[in-house]
């Protein structure tokens, strides 16, 4: 249960960390201009074959080091600068995180804002090597483009299975609805398990600042958003005689990376900060209380530009422990601090039809696959 014995602490969330995100999400384009047209870029001759290919091996040496060599080599500057600069904020914010964990002595008073900001610049960091990569690598126009609609009803129904030798249970039933209406979702998904009296069940309210909504409201202008949402998640494990009641507050958002550089359409990248407070709830004992954070990171395609199949897949990271898949474990003393890893992918078939594939790593496995169908909108 490693997701489950992080002590109680005070947490603060303000700051850098937040403000970075903001920038992070609404750069370089302010969000009241997110459905407004894209202007068309100017146009360029494409690049020679032996010189993509030297692209391609300058984004992971050097790049791997300097992000931002692939597109350097292929002549778009601009992309290069911005992904150099990205990945020496993040390095900044993480050195500020390992060294402010450091004079505090990782104290409860400061370690809430010192992880959402290393989180922060972990992300800066990374996504901008796999935006190289990609944009190195990507077709001409990208491997898709974003829906810039959303359907106003989606269901999905699936199993999923867990391997975690701390726990009996292995498959869930799982099913899932999300409603949207103008700029607001209510969502709930639930886990109930087919071998075991284990249950856990997920509801969420969230509000859409911008970014693509039912076919109802004015036509977004590509896939990014910046959403705020708020959970509850109650969990029960019968054989074990506890449950978890978790309430939580999140900040999600995402940059089409188009808006970055022409060589980028097709890519996004994530990021989300938030906080959450779990209850632990023994009968005959009592109630135990600690807060957690929930920060997470991903980089993704989209796939398809007209036509079906069209969906989008997704690497991420997950700093929460609340889940099955836990934190990940390690050899040394810092097994357990991260969280957990995973990859995803969201394929739609047909208007309506569609199918979700998602694995994690943590201190469990876990994969699950559901089936789509949504209603409503301009799919």
């Amino acid at each position: 249960m490693t997701g489950f014995q992080a002590p109680p602490r005070r947490l603060s969330i303000s700051g850098p960390a937040l403000a970075t995100a903001a920038a992070f999400f609404l750069a370089p384009h302010p969000a009241a201009a997110a459905d407004t047209p894209e202007p068309k870029p100017a146009a360029s001759s494409p690049p020679t074959p032996s010189r993509k290919a030297l692209a391609v091996a300058a984004s992971i040496v050097p790049g791997g080091l300097v992000h931002g060599a692939g597109h350097f080599v292929l002549g778009q500057t601009r992309t290069g600068f911005i992904l150099l600069g990205a990945e020496g904020l993040g390095a900044g914010l993480v050195v500020a995180g390992l060294g402010g964990a450091a004079a505090t002595g990782a104290t409860r008073r400061f370690i809430g804002p010192i992880i959402l900001g290393t989180v922060t610049g972990a992300a800066f960091f990374f996504l901008s090597a796999l935006a190289d990569v990609y944009g190195v690598l990507a077709p001409e126009g990208g491997t898709g483009s974003p829906p810039v609609y959303l359907p106003s009803v989606e269901t999905q129904l699936g199993l999923t299975f867990v391997h975690d030798p701390n726990f009996a249970y292995n498959a869930f039933l799982t099913p899932g609805v999300d409603l949207r209406k103008g700029s607001f979702r209510l969502s709930a998904l639930g886990f109930f398990a087919l071998d075991d009296t284990n249950a856990r069940i997920r509801v969420a309210a969230a509000y859409r600042f911008f970014g693509p909504r039912p076919g109802d409201q004015p036509r977004s202008r590509d896939g990014s958003y910046l959403d705020l949402e708020f959970a509850l998640t109650n969990h029960t494990y019968g054989p074990e005689h506890f449950s978890v009641l978790t309430g939580e507050v999140n900040l999600v958002g995402r940059l089409d990376l188009a808006r970055v550089g022409p060589t980028l359409r097709g890519s996004f990248a994530e990021l989300g900060l938030g906080a959450a407070y779990a209850a632990h709830r023994y009968p005959g004992i009592g109630v135990e209380a600690n807060d957690l954070l929930t920060p997470r990171m991903a980089f993704g395609i989209y796939l398809g530009h007209a036509g079906y199949p069209r969906g989008e897949a997704m690497a991420y990271y997950e700093h929460r422990h609340d889940g099955f898949a836990g934190g990940f474990k390690s050899p040394g003393l810092g097994s357990g601090i991260a969280g957990h890893f995973g990859v995803q992918t969201r394929l739609f078939f047909s208007p309506r039809w569609g199918a979700h594939f998602d694995a994690q790593g943590g201190s469990a496995l876990v994969g699950r696959a559901s089936l789509l169908f949504r209603y409503g909108g301009n799919p």
